[in-house]
């Protein structure tokens, strides 16, 4: 896991490998602003048991994207809350990408499949740099 940081706030989350078990990747801190990212990875015949989740007030303030490369390979470019550039990263197949704050944009670089998941509900409310 790379954490990516521009001026101390913490722009988005890059999770590349699968540690044994229920691994959480957003700590206290972050899941509190953001969406919950967690692997998981078991050997067969492993058993997690069944639950549900309480209904609980869940108030977020702005949008967080998750980015699952299914297939092929895109460049990432970065930005600040204050929409200026300041990184960018690659993902390939099977790697994780949560965008917390700021903005972003894709190159394709091979044909791609890419999951996206963000918190909603869903609003038209994209502001193009």
């Amino acid at each position: 896991m790379k954490k990516y940081y521009y001026k101390d706030k913490l722009i988005g989350i890059k999770i590349s490998k699968f540690p044994e078990g229920s691994v959480p990747h957003t700590g206290s801190r972050e899941a509190q602003e953001a969406v919950g990212v967690l692997t998981l990875k078991y050997k067969r015949g492993s058993y997690l048991k069944a639950h549900v989740h309480k209904n609980i007030s869940r108030v977020t303030t702005h949008l967080q994207e998750v980015f699952i490369v299914i297939k092929g390979k895109v460049k990432i470019d970065l930005y600040g809350s204050d929409k200026k550039f300041f990184k960018y990263i690659y993902l390939k197949e099977g790697e994780l990408f949560l965008a917390m704050d700021g903005g972003h944009a894709f190159h394709i670089l091979k044909n791609c499949e890419i999951f996206e998941v963000k918190n909603g509900p869903f609003k038209e409310d994209k502001i193009f740099i």
